[in-house]
């Protein structure tokens, strides 16, 4: 997919919020089209970031292609350059979560990480 400009916008705040710096032009994004989820190898997902060696490649579900969340939690992934959700990035610094995304700041309890 051609890469929307406001992705670089939305990198800049995840980088911003994680306290974490990445190179955005090492990013490759892709969309499955006309669907809300995909199939991987840990089943149905809207998105999802693999790493492939000096660089990653995000997909998103064409519905959520635009959703700065969505987008935003699988950028999380490649600056964290890891699997899972802690909750310091992905809750109370980020708030890239379904739980956190919509909720007032200071509302979430520190959590495990998953």
């Amino acid at each position: 997919m051609t890469t929307p400009p406001v992705y670089l916008e939305w990198h800049a705040k995840t980088e911003h919020c994680s306290g974490r710096t990445g190179s955005f032009s090492t990013l490759r994004f892709y969309v499955v089209p006309g669907v809300e989820t995909f199939p991987t190898r840990d089943g149905l997902k809207v998105g999802e970031w693999v790493t492939e060696g000096t660089s990653s490649r995000i997909v998103v579900a064409g519905k959520y292609q635009d959703h700065e969340m969505v987008v935003r939690h699988e950028m999380l992934h490649s600056l964290l350059r890891a699997e899972g959700h802690p909750s310091e990035y992905f809750v109370n610094r980020c708030r890239l979560t379904w739980e956190s995304w919509n909720s007032p700041p200071g509302s979430l309890a520190l959590g495990s990480s998953d």
